[in-house]
């Protein structure tokens, strides 16, 4: 919502255009997430998460190459943190995936 609001409001000036659409915005995930399970609860395989998940995890990564991690060495042009804060990341998802398979 935070996202949508601001750009709007910098560029409208209006706190109840930015609020309405924030809003919008909002409300459109869960509806389109309840109009997809109803249409494809009954068609849904491991095949099919396999592939989502998979895009989905692409996705994510691309995302955190592209644009996280450059804007964080913006922010620290000296890399005084953001690798180890990089590598620190890394080992808490690596400790989780291994406590989730006990």
């Amino acid at each position: 919502g935070l996202c949508v609001a601001l750009p709007i409001y910098y560029a409208t000036g209006n706190r109840c255009k930015a609020f309405l659409w924030a809003c919008i915005s909002g409300v459109s995930e869960p509806i389109a997430a309840l109009l997809g399970w109803a249409i494809l609860a009954n068609k849904f395989t491991d095949e099919l998460y396999a592939i989502l998940f998979g895009l989905v995890g692409g996705m994510m990564v691309t995302i955190s190459a592209r644009e996280l991690l450059p804007t964080a060495h913006r922010y620290d042009p000296e890399d005084t943190v953001v690798t180890y804060c990089f590598i620190v990341g890394m080992i808490i998802m690596a400790l989780s995936l291994v406590l989730f398979q006990l």
